[in-house]
């Protein structure tokens, strides 16, 4: 199954005001609603990732309420009525069952041309042939890309520290890792270069988190 996405532009200081209407919106349990919401913060974009069989227009009363600190990303290229939805590029289940309720996903925020969209699917494809991902706890791969330039690498752990995991595989520094961030650096690019420090700015911070009961 994979994820739906999400992507809006929000001040991160509306967060605690979103969560309270997220929260409000999902304690009601709507029926069609998510079996998962994760929301997150990165800068000025706000990213939900939805796990859902089967997406309703139920969430429509949700983007209503939210409409006051969520706003269209990109409006230079949002269609009319504005769709919010990334479009999904790759996806790949690492393990088999997916429990989600044990997972925790981890979404990386960078930049890239839509152009290099089949080269990317292609050298995550090419890494998670092999037992890298396995090794290093990633259950689950998926990419997004939305508007004109905007990338989302989401990654489900079973922890909830998976800025962790990443900045070990950099100590380890397995070659496949290596290779793959080594051929991704001329496609991927920063969100915003002048900020950037490390590898764990690039990782968005969830602020939001909700589970359907079972």
């Amino acid at each position: 199954m994979a994820s739906t996405l999400i992507v809006g532009k929000m001040d991160p200081l509306a967060a605690p005001e979103v969560a309270k209407i997220l929260s409000e919106f999902d304690g009601r349990g709507t029926a069609g609603g998510p079996r998962r919401r994760q929301v997150y913060g990165y800068y000025d974009v706000y990213v939900e990732v939805l796990d859902d069989d089967s997406p309703s227009t139920s969430q429509e009363p949700l983007r209503a309420a939210l409409a006051d600190y969520v706003e269209v990303y990109d409006p230079e290229v949002a269609s009319t009525p504005f769709q919010p939805t990334a479009t999904g590029f790759y996806h790949r289940q690492l393990a088999s069952p997916l429990d989600l309720t044990a997972l925790h996903s981890t979404v990386i925020v960078n930049r890239m041309d839509p152009a290099v969209v089949p080269r990317v699917a292609e050298l995550f494809g090419g890494l998670d042939d092999t037992d890298f991902p396995q090794q290093m706890g990633t259950r689950r791969r998926q990419l997004f890309r939305y508007g004109r330039d905007l990338y989302f690498h989401v990654q489900d752990f079973d922890h909830t520290d998976g800025n962790q995991t990443i900045d070990q595989a950099w100590k380890q520094a397995d070659p496949r890792f290596i290779k793959i961030c080594a051929d991704l650096d001329p496609l991927v690019h920063k969100y915003d270069p002048a900020r950037w420090r490390s590898t764990a700015d690039q990782i968005a911070k969830r602020f939001y988190h909700w589970e359907a009961p079972a």
